[in-house]
């Protein structure tokens, strides 16, 4: 069997790469790079959320969402909240400091979105976008059913 040298991963991974440092230079002035943003906005798009729940939207460990949680409640990004019903759940809210942020991130990203996509026609754009979803939801399928079969709870979903 012959093994290709050059697969569509590598693209994705070199676009992955250029989008992070594109936030991470961006949002340099406003003290959080291209981790904080994605917990940023789905704080801000989903008031109240609790961590567990980011985790879960983001297909990420409980470990790293503390920790990126935690350096936007430093900035004064997010504010907590105790469940009065569960004392053990915490809510998560955006503050009035993060409106301006927020709205710079959804700039950049239209901003970037734009730039990488220049190339295309509007029909290449739209092909892209439904091609790289339907593999975003395969790979989520393929993960769940492998840790399915290792035992292991994990509900990945193709999300932003």
């Amino acid at each position: 069997m012959t093994r290709q040298s050059i697969t569509f991963l590598k693209y994705i991974s070199i676009i992955q790469r250029n989008t992070n440092r594109y936030f991470d230079l961006s949002l340099e002035p406003d003290q959080i790079g291209s981790g904080q943003q994605f917990f940023l906005l789905r704080i801000h798009e989903n008031k109240g959320i609790t961590m567990n729940d980011l985790a879960q939207m983001g297909s990420f460990d409980k470990g790293t969402v503390t920790k990126a949680v935690q350096k936007l409640i430093e900035q004064g990004y997010v504010r907590m909240t105790v469940d009065k019903q569960d004392k053990r759940v915490r809510h998560l809210y955006t503050t009035e400091q993060a409106k301006q942020v927020v709205e710079h991130i959804y700039e950049l990203r239209d901003t970037w979105n734009d730039q990488i996509t220049a190339s295309l026609t509007p029909d290449e754009r739209q092909t892209v976008f439904a091609l790289l979803e339907r593999m975003a939801q395969g790979s989520c399928a393929v993960l769940n059913s492998l840790s399915e079969s290792k035992g292991e709870e994990n509900e990945n979903e193709p999300n932003e």
